[in-house]
């Protein structure tokens, strides 16, 4: 993500912001040609493939996730949003009586049985939601309160990457010297200092010191924290299982990363209705405050996953 906003924010300089969706084109293909020389296809199984579960999941999560978007716009009284949410929540929990009785279903409910592991998948969701709606928001505040240029925004995020080089090339290190929920510890403090960093956040703050720093410490906890959660999930399931909680990871984080944007975009949109004249565009001031306050509610996300990894991950990977 840290790498996109800065290519993106190259090309985005020269050409349509549309171009920047073919990034990943040329990245994917090449991924396309190589895997069968260096993947090795798993064993087969015979079974049914699980549809019931797949269209009540894949539909509950969009019910929801369309609900938090619709609320950012039209607010928390809107009777779509309501209709969408009650939808979501009655698929997803029609999703989860279906995985308690089908004999191969596509998320095991096992795979939550242990403590750890479960703890895992939670803050591999709630991280996300902290992480990728920061990015967003800042994005929105170098451009429309500091007056950044695409370009300017998009190397703006280089504390970020260079943060995060500088942690993940040391985690698998750091676990084998201390333990996977220490390096996880680590890595969720740092971002919780990151966004508790940019709570503050006000019309006049400058990008040296107040967006820099947060990017830096966001970017050094991101680092972190991946491996030592990974190796939670995929070290403990048995192989058999490994697909389906690689499966559940992946959709932990998108998940979290599209229900972040959209519950902070509405806690923002929100703050901004209440604090801006409705016949005029909002001022820098009322930008700069509504992301405070969705900076506020990020916090308690990353609180929580503070919580989650102290308390239901266990101590391994040390020696």
């Amino acid at each position: 993500m840290t790498l996109g906003l800065i290519l993106g924010g190259v090309i985005t300089t020269a050409l349509s912001w549309r171009w920047v969706l073919f990034i990943n084109v040329p990245i994917g293909l090449f991924a396309v040609l190589i895997a069968p020389r260096y993947l090795a296809e798993s064993p087969r199984r015979v079974g049914r493939f699980d549809a019931a579960g797949a269209l009540t999941s894949m539909s509950g999560l969009v019910a929801v996730a369309f609900a938090l978007a619709r609320t950012a716009e039209h607010g928390w009284r809107d009777p779509a949003a309501f209709a969408a949410l009650t939808a979501g929540i009655v698929l997803l929990v029609a999703f989860v009586l279906i995985e308690s009785r089908t004999r191969q279903p596509i998320m095991p409910l096992r795979l939550f049985a242990d403590r750890t592991r479960a703890g895992a998948f939670a803050a591999l969701l709630l991280i996300p939601m902290v992480t990728m709606s920061m990015q967003f928001f800042i994005v929105q505040f170098l451009q429309q309160v500091l007056n950044y240029s695409p370009l300017q925004a998009g190397l703006a995020f280089l504390p970020m990457a260079i943060g995060m080089l500088l942690t993940a090339q040391n985690a698998s290190r750091a676990i084998a010297r201390f333990s996977g929920k220490t390096v996880a510890l680590i890595g969720v403090v740092l971002l919780t200092a990151g966004v508790a960093w940019l709570v503050p956040i006000t019309a006049t703050t400058g990008y040296a010191v107040g967006i820099a720093g947060p990017l830096l410490l966001t970017g050094a906890g991101l680092g972190f924290v991946v491996v030592p959660f990974n190796i939670a999930i995929m070290s403990t399931v048995d192989p058999a299982e490994s697909g389906a909680a690689a499966g559940v990871l992946q959709t932990a984080m998108l998940t979290g990363a599209s229900f972040g944007i959209a519950v902070l975009s509405a806690v923002y949109a929100s703050t901004i209705k209440e604090n801006s004249d409705s016949a005029t565009q909002p001022t820098v001031h009322a930008i700069a405050e509504g992301m405070g306050t969705a900076f506020t509610v990020s916090l308690t996300f990353a609180i929580a996953a503070l919580l989650i990894t102290l308390l239901m991950v266990k101590r391994t990977g040390a020696r």
